[in-house]
């Protein structure tokens, strides 16, 4: 009953239209955890899903997109033509770059009460071009919009990887200018216990990063978690699993919190 009110709230009070924006390093997760969602939203809160797929490079998806990137462009049509793979991803995000308006539109012009966006597998071709922050842009203009950003536990359970892993959500919160909200994916794996322990409080991972390195790496990665722990006061990380269904209701909440704090929390 408390998730249909709250879903009454995000939908009355934000023009019946929400974007999320799921975002994350190569194999975190993002098409397994975009589908899940999707699929819980219409269970739980009976509400209209579009899928968007803006990864050209993509074969198969879990989800049928209303809307698909591919109708653009696709890395295989590239990889024809003589391109590797690498060169081929960066030529469709050049593509897509001149063809962003379209796009944008076409995002625009589907009716729903959620448009889950699943981006490139590359983050970096999201996020450090143009592509990405143009058409977050474009489409945060119409409705409101959440990034969803992906922390990988095989990733983040390492320390310099930990302190990597909380810093590039808020580096996607400066690129794309809307409020950004994280989950730990796989939490069906057991990497993520020690992320846990690690990410449960700063200052001791701070120790014991200093007791096991030492050098350059070190104070980098300490001047990492400086900035995380000043910036970062009110984030909340959950764990979410598109295997088991975990922590669905909680990214929920994250969005709507995300919404009701006007882009404070990340």
């Amino acid at each position: 009953m408390v998730l249909k009110i709250l879903k009454f709230y995000l939908i009355q009070s934000h023009k019946g239209m929400l974007n999320v924006v799921f975002i994350g390093t190569a194999g975190c997760g993002k098409t397994s955890l975009t589908h899940v969602f999707g699929k819980w939203l219409e269970n739980e809160l009976n509400a209209s899903i579009s899928y968007i797929n803006l990864d050209p490079g993509v074969h198969r998806t879990p989800y049928t997109p209303s809307y698909d990137v591919r109708e653009i462009i696709t890395v295989d049509r590239l990889m024809e033509c003589g391109l590797g793979p690498n060169g081929a991803m960066v030529r469709a995000a050049e593509i897509i770059e001149e063809k962003i308006s379209e796009v944008s539109r076409k995002v625009h012009d589907l009716k729903s009460d959620f448009r889950l966006i699943d981006t490139p597998g590359q983050m970096e071709l999201f996020l450090f071009r143009p592509m990405g922050p143009r058409f977050i842009e474009d489409i945060a203009k119409h409705s409101p919009t959440v990034s969803v950003y992906i922390i990988d536990p095989t990733m983040a359970s390492t320390l310099s990887g930990l302190a990597t892993s909380l810093l590039l959500p808020m580096i996607t919160r400066l690129r794309l200018g809307v409020p950004v909200v994280s989950v730990i994916n796989k939490a069906d794996l057991p990497e993520v216990y020690k992320v846990e322990e690690f990410s449960r409080n700063l200052h001791d991972l701070e120790k014991e990063m200093r007791s096991e390195e030492r050098g350059l790496i070190v104070d980098l990665a300490s001047r990492f978690l400086e900035l995380i722990d000043e910036f970062s006061k009110t984030i909340r990380i959950v764990k979410t699993s598109a295997i088991t269904g975990e922590g669905m209701s909680d990214l929920y909440t994250l969005i709507h919190e995300a919404l009701c704090e006007c882009g404070d929390l990340m």
